[in-house]
């Protein structure tokens, strides 16, 4: 015969083990199941916690916290880590174990709101012949001006006749025009659509390199892009060309900024009757300072050594990034909330672990995403699916397609939720934004390393294939040609007033989009038991004696077992002999 020896605390546990089963075990030792519309009772209930108003307000803070600052929510700006340190609160407060995981890179700021003036007698002394650019804006990551901004003569580089965008690059550069304009030292008004055919961007790089400008002003040359406020591509004021190594505008140190279509067609106006000169300013600042991605976490219930990630950026380029990207941090923010209280209400115990991340500057390159991953490599393999929220709220939803692995195939997943959630949604070809990195982390390294000429050294990290990206269309200018609606990401539209003006971003359509990917949370990370503490599928007495043998312990004691401690609040008690009591006999 063998003896069991317990201690004191054990035996009063034991004790309140038969107590709590004589009365009230028989009333829960059956639990129902059913199906409503395509969804369980537990999807329903959780789907339905989703509130697509509260997720606005996120957004709205998002976009006041950007409109507060010059560089708005820039990567590595103070309106970045004012939003990073808000969203930490948010976590905080539903009761999320957070961190701000801290990397180091370059960053930028503006000082000041960048200004334009057009002069036209080149004597900045005299003030009466001088024009103010009101929709001058810097581009996302320009050079810095020198301190007092740069004064210099104006002169314009034109572009080949377009009746529409299908004739762009058809017509060369008149290489013979252009020679006739001497750029070196002058502030250059140039068209952006030189930006979009290859050999028209080359021709321009080419000048830029043998006559460095002192400043850039871009426009819209067409009037067919009037339609169009202004556009500012990630980290468009270093850009990068696909045959030259580095990035050209800070190499030659060469500050640029954006006027729209009639401003510009005044300055090109002017400059055809008078020679004009003009004065540029963009005191922006180019340094190496703190990234914060913002990381929570929601211990999972069945495995929780393995993981869902919910993710979204929330940086910006030069606007209020209400869409790209306030929405879908938004709505991390949102599930963080609805899940937290799913758990708190017994209405839902995820199987893995829940982390919501907000990532910091995927617009200079997926960098926050890229720090994750290597700061995380050794957790890759654990985790189970990445859904990253970018630019939600729109009227289409569209999943980013993923391989199929571990049984499910994620983008297939997304519609499916959808689906029964009677929301339409399509599949889109990989590729985007921050999931990419998980997805494929080779395709982060080599971003890294085109970019910022770094090595993140993630050729060995192990890849999750079921990292998917949910979007929504119209989403650029450019989707007025293919979908007959402009979006409006990277336009100084991006903002709030365009929910009731343009009808883009709306309380509705983001509410339907988080119900969806909570839905695919859900079904990638089922329901489990929350007493079920040794992982058989039942609440049976064993559950009761892991608790009662860790009856009274905290952390420290001998005795201690976290798994006991049911309610995480680093004592097991009655109120963890209640849990695993209250769901006995129940089976996943």
């Amino acid at each position: 015969m063998s003896w069991i020896i317990i201690s004191r605390k054990e035996v009063k546990g034991l004790i309140v083990v038969a107590i709590l089963s004589w009365t009230i075990l028989p009333p829960y030792c059956v639990q129902s199941v059913g199906v409503y519309n395509g969804l369980t009772p537990k999807e329903t209930a959780v789907t339905a916690l989703v509130n697509g108003s509260q997720a606005y307000l996120y957004d709205m803070h998002l976009e006041n916290i950007a409109l507060s600052h010059s560089a708005f929510r820039s990567a590595g700006s103070p309106g970045a880590n004012e939003a990073a340190d808000w969203i930490a609160a948010q976590f905080e407060s539903f009761g999320l174990k957070v961190e701000k995981e801290e990397f180091s890179f370059v960053n930028w700021d503006l000082i000041s709101q960048p200004t334009l003036v057009l002069d036209d007698d080149g004597d900045i002394g005299t003030t009466d012949d001088q024009i103010g650019i009101e929709s001058f804006q810097a581009t996302h990551y320009s050079w810095p001006t020198p301190t007092g901004g740069v004064f210099a003569d104006l002169v314009v580089l034109p572009l080949p006749a377009a009746a529409d965008r299908s004739q762009i690059g058809v017509n060369p550069i008149d290489t013979a025009a252009w020679s006739g304009v001497d750029t070196a030292g002058k502030v250059v008004l140039i068209g952006r659509e030189v930006r979009w055919d290859l050999a028209w961007r080359e021709t321009y790089r080419a000048k830029l390199s043998v006559q460095p400008p002192k400043a850039i002003i871009y426009t819209w040359w067409y009037d067919w892009m009037a339609f169009v406020p202004d556009y500012f591509s990630s980290a468009g004021g270093r850009p990068l060309s696909p045959d030259v190594p580095g990035a050209y505008y800070w190499t030659l140190e060469i500050p640029v900024g954006f006027a729209n279509y009639d401003e510009g067609l005044l300055i090109r106006t002017r400059e055809a009757s008078v020679d004009v000169w003009a004065k540029v300013v963009i005191d922006a600042v180019v340094d190496v300072g703190p990234h914060y991605n913002v990381v929570a976490k929601l211990t999972g219930y069945g495995g929780p050594e393995q993981s869902v990630i919910v993710s979204g950026h929330y940086d910006t380029v030069m606007t209020a990034g209400f869409c790209d990207n306030g929405a879908g941090t938004a709505g991390v923010l949102e599930l963080a909330r609805v899940f937290t209280d799913a758990v708190d209400n017994g209405v839902y115990y995820p199987k893995y672990t829940i982390i919501f991340v907000a990532f910091a500057s995927e617009e200079i390159g997926l960098i926050g995403s890229i720090n994750y991953v290597m700061r995380h490599e050794s957790q890759m393999e654990d985790i189970v699916a990445v859904i990253n929220m970018d630019c939600i709220g729109s009227d289409y939803l569209y999943a980013t397609e993923t391989t199929p692995t571990s049984g499910f195939d994620l983008d297939e997943l997304v519609v499916e939720a959808a689906s029964d959630l009677g929301i339409s949604a399509m599949f889109l070809e990989p590729g985007g934004s921050d999931q990419e990195v998980f997805r494929n982390p080779v395709v982060g390294n080599n971003i890294y390393s085109w970019y910022w000429e770094m090595n993140a050294g993630l050729d060995d990290a192990t890849p999750v294939e079921s990292s998917t990206m949910l979007i929504s269309y119209p989403l650029v200018y450019g989707d007025k040609w293919n979908m007959e609606t402009p979006g409006w990401i990277h336009t100084s539209y991006d903002n709030s007033t365009s929910t009731e003006t343009l009808n883009w971003v709306e309380a509705d359509d983001l509410a339907d989009h988080m119900k969806v990917a909570a839905l695919t949370v859900i079904r990638v990370s089922p329901s489990s038991l929350r007493a079920d503490l040794n992982q058989d599928g039942e609440v049976t007495i064993q559950d009761l004696f892991i608790v009662a043998k860790a009856f009274g312990a905290e952390p420290g004691d001998d005795n201690w077992n976290a798994v006991a401690d049911i309610d995480k609040n680093s004592i097991v008690n009655i109120r963890d002999l209640y849990e695993v009591a209250k769901d006995y006999g129940k089976t996943v």
